[in-house]
């Protein structure tokens, strides 16, 4: 079974202090992991700069709202040059009106998926393959 021997992702956490280079610009690969671990996943995204764009556009994002709407994160992504037909976003209210204790985010960098977890003021981000239906989220797509 292919399907199950997908690679494993590329994590990372984002701090303010990192400089980001803008969407679309390559930036030299390296792991944000540990140091000198090599990365576990794909590097086309990473290689692009893509997730330390999409985590420098949600940090700056985090400093003026610790839980940011659906709304503000795609404007903060539109923003930093993605195109909104590119990022996915998980609801940021519950259907009851209470905030959500994480927000997911992907954002779709060629054959790759930039996942994004928004949690307590703090991003975690992941580099995962596109999904089969070409999109990073499973299910409906609500924009």
């Amino acid at each position: 079974m292919s399907a199950c021997a997908a690679p494993s992702p590329t994590l990372s956490s984002g701090s303010a202090s990192e400089a980001a280079p803008p969407a679309g610009q390559a930036s030299s690969a390296r792991s944000r992991e540990t140091a000198g671990t090599a990365p576990t996943g794909s590097a086309t995204a990473a290689a692009s700069g893509v997730p330390r764009a999409v985590e420098a556009a949600l940090q700056t994002l985090l400093a003026s709202s610790s839980q940011p709407s659906r709304e503000q994160i795609r404007a903060s992504l539109s923003a930093a040059g993605f195109a909104p037909a590119a990022v996915e976003v998980s609801a940021s209210r519950t259907p009851t009106g209470l905030a959500a204790d994480a927000v997911e985010v992907g954002v779709l960098s060629g054959t790759e998926c930039v996942m994004a977890q928004i949690r307590s003021g703090t991003v975690e981000s992941s580099v995962l393959p596109v999904l089969p239906s070409g999109r990073c989220f499973v299910g409906s797509v609500q924009r």
